[in-house]
């Protein structure tokens, strides 16, 4: 019995129960009944917690191991005694209280965070949350829970959140481009996050952008190409332009008025959006690009974007916005943590049922 044929009997089993059959439907009935997993009530066990750790504020969510959430909380971050360790050992006490559950009753915690993680679970370059330096944050938590934690960046753990709610349709691979403030991506290859060396791929913001892109660069180390198609820089090109405006929403609901001026500092930024996006299409064929942030979500930026890349790139490549819009982060956090508890499972019954045979 492979690992992945055990996994996806368990999926079946969650899903219903009473319908497992076969010799495997057996077995994952018995490994989740025992594990508590099928249980009701106080005796539950498998719970998930998934969590989205951000600049502003952090939201968390309990849930059931067939994914039904059972308690949700919100809060602003703030700068704890600890930093972030401390908010999100309180985060966790508050949200396992409301749903009426113990710490020992959790199979994962998974916590989509803004910054870099590298492969020890450290997190670094996140200018609005400070993360202990050289410190393996998932570890650290691990130790202070007594539960598995997973840390990875939020827009790669919102990423697989928009492709879990996708795998019905036989959906593999798609890109999710995170637009507002700045610009971020997580990229899903074959059912996988990809994550790179450094745990930076995706870092769509730092492409080479503009007829010089060097100085470009040089003038904008956070990223030229963010520097363009972010609120930032599109309020830098409709001010240059002449207009006068106090926000980006302003910008973007005045050319919904029908004003023409606001209209073409718009259509000139996703453009270039789109000009970014081809990129990432040529490189890796998602065949899908969703888009969220306070901008990507917007009605009629999608069609618009998808419109630009069919004049780019010969492949063709879907564009939609966010199913989950400021909760994509949350519900990608918890479809991670099930994937996780349900490999963890799966995994130790097959190495069990191995040490049997040999």
């Amino acid at each position: 019995m492979s690992e992945t044929d055990f996994l996806n009997a368990i999926e079946a089993t969650l899903a219903d129960p009473a319908r497992a059959d076969g010799e495997m439907g057996r077995r994952a009935q018995t490994v989740l009944r025992c594990a508590g997993w099928l249980d009701e009530g106080h005796a539950r066990r498998g719970y998930l917690v998934g969590m989205d750790l951000g600049g502003t504020k952090l939201l968390a969510a309990l849930a059931t191991p067939d994914g039904s959430i059972v308690a949700e909380w919100e809060a602003a971050t703030k700068d704890y005694p600890n930093g972030p360790l401390g908010q999100v050992d309180d985060m966790v006490a508050k949200l396992l209280a409301k749903g009426g559950v113990t710490l020992d009753q959790v199979a994962q915690i998974v916590i989509g965070v803004p910054g870099v993680v590298a492969r020890d679970g450290s997190v670094s370059l996140s200018p609005h949350v400070d993360f202990p330096a050289g410190q393996s944050f998932s570890a650290t938590l691990e130790d202070a829970l007594g539960v598995p934690v997973a840390v990875d960046n939020d827009v790669n753990v919102a990423a697989f959140g928009e492709y879990a709610s996708r795998r019905a349709d036989g959906l593999h691979t798609l890109a999710f481009a995170a637009l507002g403030t700045g610009i971020g991506m997580g990229l899903v290859v074959d059912g996988q996050v990809l994550r790179g060396v450094h745990g930076a791929a995706g870092e769509l913001g730092v492409i080479p952008f503009g007829a010089d892109p060097a100085a470009a660069y040089a003038a904008n180390p956070g990223g030229a190409f963010e520097a363009t198609v972010s609120t930032r820089g599109i309020l830098a090109r409709y001010r240059a332009a002449g207009g006068k405006a106090e926000s980006v929403r302003a910008i973007f609901d005045a050319a919904e008025a029908g004003d023409r001026f606001a209209a073409d500092v718009v259509d000139q930024s996703l453009r270039d959006l789109a000009i970014g996006l081809a990129t990432v299409v040529a490189l890796i064929d998602p065949g899908l690009i969703v888009l969220g942030g306070g901008i990507g979500a917007r009605p009629g930026v999608a069609a618009k974007v998808e419109s630009w890349l069919g004049r780019l790139v010969p492949t063709q490549c879907r564009v939609l916005p966010s199913q989950h819009g400021a909760r994509a982060g949350l519900f990608g956090a918890l479809a991670k943590a099930r994937k996780l508890a349900i490999a963890g499972v799966a995994r130790r019954e097959v190495e069990l049922l191995r040490g049997a045979a040999a």
